[in-house]
């Protein structure tokens, strides 16, 4: 194993063997922290589990611990063999350390001290074990947005400053670490700002639980523009952050440089199809935004690890935030359940004609049409349908799709006046 001595009466761990667990609980701190209980970790291969004694579960719970004292993060208990009935929480926390780890084995067979923090550079260079870089942290440039009528929230920038900036405008309750990628890719000739909702990240237990005002949600993206102040914006909404973007522009007019859309999760009323995933997820929503209790029999649904089908290793510890405490899913309820049920036609028809589209026909959470229909209500709008993809593949986009979007976005810092009619993209409809 990287970075570790074999002492003869154990491996001694190096920094270079611990940076992989230290990216693990990094990439989960949200979820970690927001639990209302102490979340479990295991090894999925059950030979594996069946071989750690006592001593070596120990070993690896202090090597949690030690990280956790040493970076102040909140760390899970390892157990082994697997729990009975684990939480789709515990499930996808094991297999995200499943797929950094390797094995618990050679924490688990380690002995003597472990090393100290900050005596090198970054995560997972040689000799060091901080730095914590993978996830939240290493989101550049935290700045709090105070502005009345408005809960104080955390944004985060990347980027110089100039005449335009872009607004990132994330699904509900995701966490603002899963952008950092986006955030350093896109920021090479524009700023790139994101944020997150004070009712659902931060201090949000001192918060009164929201109603669910779709408004305040507007009002957090035209806050996040005017703190920053650049003359014109790009607003990109992303899934469930779609609506909001959409209505923020609508808002904003001429202020905004140009809207991307990415696998838009829309409501445009009865006449415009959506995935049975999508009727069946407000449904529940609406019925865990009603009480505390029913969200806990909503929640219960949720926590099953069947749950977890379809949803990447590295993608479902932000997903999955929203479920890690009752009241925190039950205000996650109430909020997403005003964006999916938020009629945005009149906004669609309000916004500019530099629009980006992007969907993909094998999306079974947020249906193609809803894209379709949305592109011919923007007329000049550009839709890009790719013949493939899945509705996750655009949190965590490849490097064609990030070269799309810059490409679109350096199209409309450079244009004036109304856009021209685009070609029609491939695969787009006639």
């Amino acid at each position: 194993m990287a970075g570790a001595e074999n002492t003869g009466g154990g491996t001694r761990l190096g920094p270079e063997a611990l940076a992989p667990l230290l990216t693990v609980l990094d990439l989960a701190q949200p979820l970690l922290a927001a639990a209302d209980t102490t979340l479990r970790v295991f090894p999925a291969d059950e030979a594996e589990a069946a071989a750690l004694d006592a001593r070596a579960v120990d070993r690896c719970n202090e090597v949690l611990a030690h990280l956790g004292a040493a970076h102040d993060l909140t760390v899970p208990r390892f157990v082994a063999p697997a729990p009975d009935a684990p939480s789709s929480l515990e499930v996808a926390l094991s297999n995200l350390c499943d797929l950094e780890l390797g094995s618990w084995r050679p924490l688990a067979d380690s002995a003597g001290e472990l090393p100290e923090p900050g005596t090198g550079g970054a995560v997972g260079s040689a000799g060091s074990v901080g730095p914590v870089r993978s996830g939240s942290a290493a989101l550049p440039g935290r700045h709090r947005v105070t502005v009345p009528g408005l809960p104080p929230f955390e944004s985060f920038a990347a980027g110089d400053p100039g005449d335009e900036a872009i607004v990132l405008v994330p699904p509900c309750g995701v966490p603002a670490g899963l952008f950092a990628p986006w955030l350093d890719r896109l920021s090479a000739r524009h700023r790139v700002i994101t944020y997150e909702n004070p009712y659902l990240f931060g201090d949000w237990a001192s918060l009164s639980t929201p109603s669910g005002d779709f408004a305040e949600e507007i009002a957090q993206v035209a806050a996040v523009a005017g703190e920053y102040g650049p003359g014109r914006v790009h607003l990109i909404g992303v899934c469930g952050g779609a609506p909001v973007a959409l209505a923020a522009a609508a808002l904003l007019g001429d202020q905004v440089g140009s809207l991307t859309m990415l696998h838009p999760d829309l409501n445009f009323g009865p006449g415009v199809t959506r995935t049975p995933f999508q009727t069946q997820f407000h449904g529940l929503l609406a019925g865990a935004g009603r009480s505390p209790s029913r969200a806990r029999e909503v929640l219960s649904m949720f926590l099953d690890p069947n749950m977890l089908f379809g949803v990447p290793p590295r993608l479902a510890p932000f997903v999955l935030y929203p479920y890690g405490d009752i009241e925190l899913f039950h205000r996650y309820a109430r909020l997403n359940d005003a964006l999916m049920a938020y009629d945005a036609g009149e906004a669609a028809r309000e916004a500019g004609s530099r629009t980006l589209i992007v969907t993909s026909r094998t999306d079974r959470m947020t249906h193609p049409d809803t894209a379709r229909h949305l592109h011919e209500l923007v007329p000049g709008s550009r839709l890009e349908e790719r013949a493939a993809g899945s509705h996750h593949d655009i949190l965590v986009p490849d490097d064609e799709m990030f070269t799309l979007i810059q490409a679109f976005i350096d199209d409309a810092t450079h244009a004036s006046g109304p856009a021209p009619a685009p070609a029609l993209a491939a695969g787009s409809p006639p």
